[in-house]
Protein backbone atom coordinates (compact mmCIF):
# COMPACT_ATOMS: atom_id res chain seq x y z
CA UNK A 1 0.00 0.00 0.00
CA UNK A 2 0.96 3.29 -1.08
CA UNK A 3 1.66 6.09 2.45
CA UNK A 4 -0.17 8.89 2.11
CA UNK A 5 -0.94 11.43 4.98
CA UNK A 6 -3.75 13.63 5.14
CA UNK A 7 -3.57 16.16 7.60
CA UNK A 8 -6.39 18.63 7.46
CA UNK A 9 -8.66 16.53 9.23
CA UNK A 10 -5.72 16.58 11.83
CA UNK A 11 -4.98 19.75 11.54
CA UNK A 12 -8.72 20.83 12.22
CA UNK A 13 -7.58 19.71 16.13
CA UNK A 14 -5.10 22.22 16.45
CA UNK A 15 -7.24 23.66 19.27
CA UNK A 16 -9.02 20.66 20.24
CA UNK A 17 -10.11 17.59 19.95
CA UNK A 18 -13.52 17.99 18.23
CA UNK A 19 -14.26 17.62 14.19
CA UNK A 20 -11.98 14.68 13.58
CA UNK A 21 -13.26 13.23 10.47
CA UNK A 22 -15.57 10.53 11.44
CA UNK A 23 -14.65 10.39 14.88
CA UNK A 24 -17.56 11.64 17.61
CA UNK A 25 -17.12 13.47 20.70
CA UNK A 26 -18.52 10.06 22.22
CA UNK A 27 -15.80 8.18 20.44
CA UNK A 28 -12.92 10.19 21.65
CA UNK A 29 -14.26 10.23 25.32
CA UNK A 30 -14.29 6.46 25.11
CA UNK A 31 -10.71 6.74 23.48
CA UNK A 32 -9.50 9.04 26.30
CA UNK A 33 -10.82 6.37 29.03
CA UNK A 34 -9.22 3.42 27.01
CA UNK A 35 -6.07 4.70 26.99
CA UNK A 36 -6.21 5.86 30.76
CA UNK A 37 -6.87 2.74 31.98
CA UNK A 38 -4.58 0.84 29.64
CA UNK A 39 -1.38 2.91 30.09
CA UNK A 40 -1.83 4.26 33.71
CA UNK A 41 -3.27 0.77 34.25
CA UNK A 42 -4.70 1.83 38.12
CA UNK A 43 -5.36 -0.97 40.40
CA UNK A 44 -8.89 0.20 41.54
CA UNK A 45 -9.32 -0.26 45.72
CA UNK A 46 -12.82 -1.73 45.54
CA UNK A 47 -12.83 -2.71 48.98
CA UNK A 48 -14.18 -6.91 48.82
CA UNK A 49 -12.31 -6.63 45.46
CA UNK A 50 -9.35 -5.26 43.52
CA UNK A 51 -10.35 -3.60 39.79
CA UNK A 52 -7.02 -3.86 37.27
CA UNK A 53 -7.47 -0.96 35.14
CA UNK A 54 -5.58 -2.50 32.42
CA UNK A 55 -7.51 -6.00 31.78
CA UNK A 56 -10.32 -3.62 31.86
CA UNK A 57 -8.72 -1.49 28.96
CA UNK A 58 -8.41 -4.96 27.21
CA UNK A 59 -11.47 -5.98 27.54
CA UNK A 60 -13.20 -2.97 26.27
CA UNK A 61 -11.49 -2.75 23.54
CA UNK A 62 -11.38 -6.54 22.50
CA UNK A 63 -15.24 -7.04 22.86
CA UNK A 64 -16.59 -3.69 21.60
CA UNK A 65 -14.62 -4.85 18.32
CA UNK A 66 -15.21 -8.93 18.36
CA UNK A 67 -15.17 -8.82 14.86
CA UNK A 68 -12.29 -6.58 13.78
CA UNK A 69 -10.66 -8.33 16.79
CA UNK A 70 -11.30 -11.58 14.49
CA UNK A 71 -9.44 -10.23 11.45
CA UNK A 72 -6.76 -8.58 12.89
CA UNK A 73 -5.96 -12.27 14.43
CA UNK A 74 -5.85 -13.60 10.58
CA UNK A 75 -3.47 -10.59 9.81
CA UNK A 76 0.36 -11.88 7.79
CA UNK A 77 2.01 -9.03 9.86
CA UNK A 78 0.74 -9.83 12.89
CA UNK A 79 0.89 -13.60 13.01
CA UNK A 80 4.64 -13.58 11.78
CA UNK A 81 5.37 -11.06 14.97
CA UNK A 82 3.54 -13.30 16.99
CA UNK A 83 5.46 -16.69 15.58
CA UNK A 84 9.17 -14.12 16.09
CA UNK A 85 7.58 -13.98 19.91
CA UNK A 86 7.03 -17.17 20.32
CA UNK A 87 10.54 -18.44 19.31
CA UNK A 88 12.11 -16.52 22.00
CA UNK A 89 9.14 -18.10 24.44
CA UNK A 90 10.39 -21.66 23.12
CA UNK A 91 14.03 -21.01 23.44
CA UNK A 92 13.99 -19.83 26.78
CA UNK A 93 11.92 -22.90 27.96
CA UNK A 94 14.42 -25.40 25.97
CA UNK A 95 16.77 -23.46 28.37
CA UNK A 96 15.46 -23.39 31.41
CA UNK A 97 14.78 -26.80 31.32
CA UNK A 98 18.21 -27.13 31.33
CA UNK A 99 19.46 -24.88 33.78
CA UNK A 100 17.41 -24.15 36.67
CA UNK A 101 15.14 -26.30 38.66
CA UNK A 102 12.55 -23.44 40.61
CA UNK A 103 9.81 -22.73 37.35
CA UNK A 104 9.84 -19.02 37.00
CA UNK A 105 7.70 -17.32 34.09
CA UNK A 106 8.71 -14.21 34.55
CA UNK A 107 10.15 -13.68 30.35
CA UNK A 108 6.93 -15.96 29.34
CA UNK A 109 4.65 -13.23 30.99
CA UNK A 110 6.54 -10.23 29.54
CA UNK A 111 6.14 -12.03 26.27
CA UNK A 112 2.69 -12.40 26.21
CA UNK A 113 1.87 -9.37 27.85
CA UNK A 114 3.83 -7.83 24.45
CA UNK A 115 1.94 -9.74 21.85
CA UNK A 116 -1.43 -8.29 23.92
CA UNK A 117 0.04 -4.86 23.14
CA UNK A 118 0.97 -5.18 19.93
CA UNK A 119 -2.38 -6.89 19.22
CA UNK A 120 -4.33 -4.01 21.24
CA UNK A 121 -2.77 -1.58 18.76
CA UNK A 122 -3.42 -3.46 15.37
CA UNK A 123 -7.28 -3.74 16.43
CA UNK A 124 -7.26 -0.11 17.60
CA UNK A 125 -5.68 0.76 13.88
CA UNK A 126 -8.24 -1.12 12.44
CA UNK A 127 -11.22 0.37 13.56
CA UNK A 128 -9.83 3.62 13.13
CA UNK A 129 -9.02 2.46 9.08
CA UNK A 130 -12.67 2.32 8.89
CA UNK A 131 -13.35 5.66 9.17
CA UNK A 132 -10.57 6.55 6.72
CA UNK A 133 -8.13 8.13 9.11
CA UNK A 134 -4.24 7.68 8.13
CA UNK A 135 -1.52 6.52 10.14
CA UNK A 136 -0.18 10.10 10.90
CA UNK A 137 -4.27 11.08 11.87
CA UNK A 138 -4.04 7.87 14.19
CA UNK A 139 -1.19 8.95 16.37
CA UNK A 140 -1.79 12.24 16.19
CA UNK A 141 -5.29 11.61 18.26
CA UNK A 142 -3.50 9.05 20.41
CA UNK A 143 -0.91 11.34 21.41
CA UNK A 144 -3.18 14.33 21.43
CA UNK A 145 -4.76 11.90 24.79
CA UNK A 146 -1.74 10.42 25.69
CA UNK A 147 -0.39 14.10 26.37
CA UNK A 148 -3.71 15.09 28.05
CA UNK A 149 -3.73 12.04 30.10
CA UNK A 150 -0.41 12.47 31.53
CA UNK A 151 -1.02 16.67 31.81
CA UNK A 152 -3.95 15.32 33.61
CA UNK A 153 -1.92 12.79 36.21
CA UNK A 154 0.60 15.76 36.69
CA UNK A 155 -2.29 18.21 38.01
CA UNK A 156 -3.43 15.37 40.41
CA UNK A 157 0.04 14.94 41.83
CA UNK A 158 0.19 18.65 42.24
CA UNK A 159 -2.69 19.10 43.94
CA UNK A 160 -2.08 15.92 46.09
CA UNK A 161 1.07 17.47 47.30
CA UNK A 162 -0.70 20.89 48.30
CA UNK A 163 -3.93 19.39 49.53
CA UNK A 164 -3.55 16.28 51.18
CA UNK A 165 -7.30 15.24 52.34
CA UNK A 166 -7.10 15.07 48.57
CA UNK A 167 -4.29 12.85 48.36
CA UNK A 168 -5.92 10.46 50.74
CA UNK A 169 -9.06 11.15 48.76
CA UNK A 170 -7.45 9.91 46.00
CA UNK A 171 -5.33 6.96 47.67
CA UNK A 172 -8.46 5.84 49.05
CA UNK A 173 -9.60 4.98 45.53
CA UNK A 174 -6.31 2.88 44.46
CA UNK A 175 -5.08 -0.29 45.74
CA UNK A 176 -1.96 -0.39 47.40
CA UNK A 177 -0.31 -3.63 48.32
CA UNK A 178 1.14 -4.44 51.36
CA UNK A 179 4.38 -5.12 50.06
CA UNK A 180 5.09 -2.29 48.13
CA UNK A 181 7.89 -0.35 48.21
CA UNK A 182 6.56 3.11 48.73
CA UNK A 183 3.58 4.18 50.57
CA UNK A 184 2.22 6.39 48.61
CA UNK A 185 -0.14 8.08 50.93
CA UNK A 186 2.81 8.46 53.49
CA UNK A 187 5.66 9.35 52.19
CA UNK A 188 6.07 13.10 52.03
CA UNK A 189 7.60 13.81 48.40
CA UNK A 190 6.60 10.11 46.24
CA UNK A 191 3.18 10.42 44.63
CA UNK A 192 1.38 8.68 41.63
CA UNK A 193 -1.51 10.58 40.66
CA UNK A 194 -4.46 8.06 39.52
CA UNK A 195 -1.66 5.90 38.34
CA UNK A 196 -0.85 2.21 38.99
CA UNK A 197 2.53 3.60 41.05
CA UNK A 198 5.02 5.91 40.51
CA UNK A 199 8.44 6.01 41.24
CA UNK A 200 11.03 5.57 38.38
CA UNK A 201 8.39 3.79 35.76
CA UNK A 202 6.03 6.72 35.85
CA UNK A 203 8.57 9.38 35.83
CA UNK A 204 10.05 7.63 32.64
CA UNK A 205 6.28 7.95 31.52
CA UNK A 206 6.34 11.46 32.09
CA UNK A 207 9.67 12.75 30.71
CA UNK A 208 9.12 11.16 27.14
CA UNK A 209 5.60 12.83 27.18
CA UNK A 210 7.38 16.40 27.47
CA UNK A 211 9.29 15.24 24.75
CA UNK A 212 6.05 14.12 22.94
CA UNK A 213 4.60 17.85 23.51
CA UNK A 214 7.38 19.11 21.40
CA UNK A 215 6.98 17.30 18.73
CA UNK A 216 3.24 17.87 18.63
CA UNK A 217 3.47 22.12 19.47
CA UNK A 218 6.22 21.94 16.72
CA UNK A 219 3.52 20.11 14.00
CA UNK A 220 0.64 22.49 14.81
CA UNK A 221 -0.93 20.04 16.52
CA UNK A 222 -1.40 21.98 19.96
CA UNK A 223 -1.66 25.65 20.74
CA UNK A 224 1.30 27.50 22.41
CA UNK A 225 -0.56 28.24 25.72
CA UNK A 226 -1.82 24.72 26.36
CA UNK A 227 1.58 22.91 25.36
CA UNK A 228 3.56 25.64 27.89
CA UNK A 229 1.05 25.45 30.44
CA UNK A 230 1.38 21.46 29.93
CA UNK A 231 5.06 20.96 30.02
CA UNK A 232 5.82 23.30 33.33
CA UNK A 233 2.81 21.26 34.95
CA UNK A 234 4.09 17.61 33.94
CA UNK A 235 8.15 18.83 34.22
CA UNK A 236 7.11 20.02 37.88
CA UNK A 237 5.21 16.78 38.63
CA UNK A 238 8.35 15.15 37.99
CA UNK A 239 9.91 16.57 41.65
CA UNK A 240 7.46 14.61 43.10
CA UNK A 241 7.70 11.04 41.51
CA UNK A 242 11.32 10.57 40.15
CA UNK A 243 14.27 11.90 38.84
CA UNK A 244 14.82 9.74 36.32
CA UNK A 245 12.17 11.56 33.89
CA UNK A 246 13.76 15.10 34.90
CA UNK A 247 17.18 13.23 32.60
CA UNK A 248 15.00 11.98 30.23
CA UNK A 249 13.21 14.96 29.28
CA UNK A 250 16.69 17.19 28.95
CA UNK A 251 18.29 14.60 27.03
CA UNK A 252 15.42 13.79 24.98
CA UNK A 253 14.26 17.23 24.46
CA UNK A 254 17.74 18.21 23.19
CA UNK A 255 17.99 15.11 21.19
CA UNK A 256 14.48 15.47 19.37
CA UNK A 257 15.34 18.99 18.46
CA UNK A 258 18.81 18.39 16.54
CA UNK A 259 16.94 15.34 15.00
CA UNK A 260 13.91 17.39 14.28
CA UNK A 261 16.14 20.79 12.88
CA UNK A 262 18.12 17.46 10.29
CA UNK A 263 15.25 15.59 9.06
CA UNK A 264 12.46 18.48 8.90
CA UNK A 265 12.43 20.26 5.60
CA UNK A 266 11.04 23.73 7.16
CA UNK A 267 14.99 24.09 9.35
CA UNK A 268 13.69 27.74 10.73
CA UNK A 269 9.95 29.22 11.46
CA UNK A 270 8.34 32.14 13.92
CA UNK A 271 7.06 28.53 15.41
CA UNK A 272 10.09 26.92 16.02
CA UNK A 273 12.22 30.35 17.21
CA UNK A 274 9.63 31.02 19.11
CA UNK A 275 9.66 27.22 20.67
CA UNK A 276 13.28 27.76 21.37
CA UNK A 277 13.01 30.99 23.60
CA UNK A 278 10.62 29.21 25.31
CA UNK A 279 12.41 26.37 26.97
CA UNK A 280 15.00 28.79 27.28
CA UNK A 281 13.47 30.95 29.28
CA UNK A 282 11.97 27.64 31.12
CA UNK A 283 15.08 26.57 31.77
CA UNK A 284 16.24 30.10 33.01
CA UNK A 285 13.08 30.27 35.29
CA UNK A 286 13.37 26.86 36.90
CA UNK A 287 15.85 27.24 39.54
CA UNK A 288 14.64 30.25 41.04
CA UNK A 289 10.97 29.73 40.90
CA UNK A 290 11.32 26.43 42.26
CA UNK A 291 13.35 27.39 45.17
CA UNK A 292 10.86 30.03 46.06
CA UNK A 293 8.18 27.07 45.76
CA UNK A 294 9.59 24.38 47.19
CA UNK A 295 11.65 23.53 50.30
CA UNK A 296 14.98 22.29 49.97
CA UNK A 297 14.42 18.13 50.99
CA UNK A 298 12.23 17.90 47.90
CA UNK A 299 15.00 20.15 45.25
CA UNK A 300 17.89 18.42 47.11
CA UNK A 301 16.53 15.13 46.04
CA UNK A 302 14.99 15.42 43.15
CA UNK A 303 16.90 17.91 40.60
CA UNK A 304 19.63 19.71 42.91
CA UNK A 305 22.39 16.68 41.50
CA UNK A 306 21.78 18.40 37.71
CA UNK A 307 23.10 21.38 38.76
CA UNK A 308 26.76 20.02 39.81
CA UNK A 309 26.83 18.24 36.93
CA UNK A 310 29.01 14.72 36.34
CA UNK A 311 30.15 14.95 40.24
CA UNK A 312 26.59 15.46 41.15
CA UNK A 313 25.15 12.38 38.85
CA UNK A 314 28.00 10.49 40.68
CA UNK A 315 27.05 11.41 43.87
CA UNK A 316 23.55 10.87 42.93
CA UNK A 317 24.69 7.38 43.18
CA UNK A 318 22.05 5.55 40.49
CA UNK A 319 24.81 4.75 38.13
CA UNK A 320 27.50 3.46 40.30
CA UNK A 321 24.50 0.89 42.28
CA UNK A 322 23.56 -0.20 39.07
CA UNK A 323 27.26 -0.69 37.71
CA UNK A 324 27.95 -2.67 40.84
CA UNK A 325 24.61 -5.25 39.25
CA UNK A 326 27.01 -6.26 35.90
CA UNK A 327 27.98 -9.44 37.10
CA UNK A 328 29.78 -11.99 34.01
CA UNK A 329 30.42 -15.40 35.26
CA UNK A 330 33.36 -16.90 33.02
CA UNK A 331 31.53 -20.10 32.05
CA UNK A 332 30.94 -19.16 28.35
CA UNK A 333 27.97 -21.82 27.94
CA UNK A 334 25.94 -19.48 30.27
CA UNK A 335 26.62 -16.37 28.47
CA UNK A 336 26.31 -17.94 25.34
CA UNK A 337 22.71 -19.64 26.43
CA UNK A 338 21.54 -18.09 29.52
CA UNK A 339 20.08 -20.13 32.30
CA UNK A 340 16.41 -19.52 31.54
CA UNK A 341 15.49 -17.16 33.80
CA UNK A 342 14.73 -13.58 33.78
CA UNK A 343 16.57 -12.14 36.60
CA UNK A 344 20.00 -10.99 35.65
CA UNK A 345 21.57 -13.30 37.81
CA UNK A 346 23.79 -16.49 36.29
CA UNK A 347 24.34 -17.62 39.85
CA UNK A 348 20.26 -17.96 40.10
CA UNK A 349 20.48 -16.70 43.92
CA UNK A 350 18.82 -13.59 43.29
CA UNK A 351 17.83 -10.99 40.80
CA UNK A 352 18.92 -7.17 39.57
CA UNK A 353 17.02 -4.89 38.16
CA UNK A 354 19.06 -4.07 35.19
CA UNK A 355 17.36 -5.41 32.45
CA UNK A 356 19.69 -6.67 29.82
CA UNK A 357 21.51 -8.42 32.51
CA UNK A 358 17.93 -9.95 32.54
CA UNK A 359 17.54 -10.54 29.22
CA UNK A 360 21.62 -12.43 29.21
CA UNK A 361 20.62 -14.75 31.89
CA UNK A 362 16.92 -15.40 29.91
CA UNK A 363 18.20 -15.72 26.68
CA UNK A 364 21.90 -15.43 26.42
CA UNK A 365 23.85 -12.81 24.84
CA UNK A 366 23.48 -14.15 21.55
CA UNK A 367 19.67 -14.78 21.36
CA UNK A 368 19.51 -11.49 23.79
CA UNK A 369 21.20 -9.39 21.16
CA UNK A 370 18.50 -11.07 18.11
CA UNK A 371 15.50 -10.00 20.55
CA UNK A 372 16.73 -6.36 20.79
CA UNK A 373 17.31 -6.28 16.82
CA UNK A 374 13.39 -7.93 16.41
CA UNK A 375 12.46 -4.53 18.61
CA UNK A 376 14.46 -2.40 16.56
CA UNK A 377 12.72 -3.87 13.28
CA UNK A 378 9.73 -3.66 14.55
CA UNK A 379 10.04 -0.04 15.33
CA UNK A 380 11.36 0.43 11.84
CA UNK A 381 8.55 -0.52 10.64
CA UNK A 382 6.68 2.44 12.46
CA UNK A 383 8.69 4.87 11.72
CA UNK A 384 8.73 4.27 7.92
CA UNK A 385 5.05 5.13 7.94
CA UNK A 386 5.00 8.01 10.11
CA UNK A 387 6.17 11.79 9.87
CA UNK A 388 6.81 11.55 13.65
CA UNK A 389 9.68 10.41 12.81
CA UNK A 390 12.21 12.57 15.26
CA UNK A 391 9.88 12.03 18.37
CA UNK A 392 9.36 7.79 17.06
CA UNK A 393 13.50 7.60 16.92
CA UNK A 394 14.07 9.77 20.54
CA UNK A 395 11.56 7.34 22.11
CA UNK A 396 13.40 3.97 20.86
CA UNK A 397 16.88 5.62 21.68
CA UNK A 398 15.35 6.52 25.13
CA UNK A 399 13.69 3.16 25.55
CA UNK A 400 17.06 1.12 24.95
CA UNK A 401 18.99 3.43 27.17
CA UNK A 402 16.05 3.15 29.91
CA UNK A 403 16.58 -0.82 29.46
CA UNK A 404 19.80 -0.32 31.24
CA UNK A 405 18.83 0.61 34.29
CA UNK A 406 15.28 -1.64 34.76
CA UNK A 407 13.31 -4.21 31.90
CA UNK A 408 11.41 -0.95 30.73
CA UNK A 409 10.65 -2.25 27.25
CA UNK A 410 8.67 -5.15 28.52
CA UNK A 411 7.02 -3.30 31.51
CA UNK A 412 5.67 -0.17 32.36
CA UNK A 413 3.84 3.23 31.23
CA UNK A 414 6.18 3.87 28.30
CA UNK A 415 6.51 0.11 27.06
CA UNK A 416 3.04 -0.40 26.99
CA UNK A 417 2.94 3.22 24.55
CA UNK A 418 5.95 2.02 22.95
CA UNK A 419 4.18 -1.47 22.13
CA UNK A 420 0.27 -0.06 20.89
CA UNK A 421 2.21 2.57 18.55
CA UNK A 422 4.25 -0.77 17.03
CA UNK A 423 1.03 -2.86 16.49
CA UNK A 424 -0.82 0.54 14.67
CA UNK A 425 2.42 0.91 12.24
CA UNK A 426 2.83 -3.00 11.53
CA UNK A 427 -0.99 -2.41 10.21
CA UNK A 428 -0.25 0.71 8.20
CA UNK A 429 3.18 -0.76 7.22
CA UNK A 430 2.31 -4.46 6.06
CA UNK A 431 -1.70 -4.78 5.95
CA UNK A 432 -3.79 -4.58 2.50
CA UNK A 433 -5.90 -1.49 4.95
CA UNK A 434 -8.21 -0.82 2.15
CA UNK A 435 -9.58 -4.64 1.43
CA UNK A 436 -9.53 -4.73 5.02
CA UNK A 437 -11.53 -1.92 6.01
CA UNK A 438 -14.18 -3.33 3.42
CA UNK A 439 -14.41 -6.69 4.68
CA UNK A 440 -14.97 -5.73 8.71
CA UNK A 441 -17.64 -2.95 7.59
CA UNK A 442 -19.49 -5.34 5.59
CA UNK A 443 -18.75 -7.27 8.74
Amino acid sequence: MKYTTKTADVDSIRGGLRYIHGISSTHICWLTLFLYLYLLSPYFDLRAAVLHGGMLSIVMLLVSHPAITLKAMQQVPLVVTFIGLCFFCLYNLTIFIFYTEVFATTFLTYMIQVALYILLGYVLALSLVIKSLDMDQVLTLCFKLVAFIVFLNALVILVEYNLPPFRAFIESMLYQPENANIDYLNREFRLRGIASGGAANLSLFHGTVLILLQALYIKKKIGFLYFVTASVTIFTSLLFIGRTGIVVAIIGIALFHVLNFILSREKLSLRRLLLYATIAGIVMAVPPVFAFLFPENVLSYSINFLYRGIEGVQQEGTTAALARMINIPNEWPKLLFGVGVHSGDFGLKGSVDLGYMRMFTALGIPVAIAFYIFVAFLGKCVYHVTHYKSFWLVFMIIMFIAEYKEPFIFKGYSARLMWLVVGVGLCYRYANLHSSGNKIAAA
